[in-house]
């Protein structure tokens, strides 16, 4: 990855984005405007786009931002964020008991 790349990854003026593809690196360019990405997949890459506010539906794009560190046990931050008025719809049962979810990255390439 270029040395502009690896700044964006660290910069708190880039916001991370898992985005989907069709597997061609050029896709990602046309699409997003930009060529610092991450491949993860055929399927999933990571995009760093410029800004503090997150973005969403771009170029009719789906972005999933990627930074939720931390147990998600503060109300204030689940009402902010609408997902306390979802998760309080009784038919949806969505309350995540017993449920851990965890990401360990070894470096390894994919």
């Amino acid at each position: 990855m270029e040395t502009r790349c690896i700044n964006r990854v660290y910069s708190e003026d880039y916001q991370d984005y898992i985005v989907e593809y069709t597997g061609l690196p050029d896709f990602l360019e046309s699409q997003y405007g930009d060529d610092c990405f991450q491949l993860v997949s055929y399927r999933f890459a990571v995009a760093y786009h410029y800004g503090r506010e997150v973005q969403s539906g771009i170029n009719s794009g789906v972005y999933i931002v990627p930074h939720c560190y931390g147990l998600m046990s503060s109300e204030q931050v689940l009402e902010s964020a609408g997902i306390a008025k979802v998760q309080r719809q009784p038919v949806l049962q969505l309350y995540g008991n017993g449920i851990m979810v965890g990401f360990i990255d070894t470096g390894s390439g994919v």
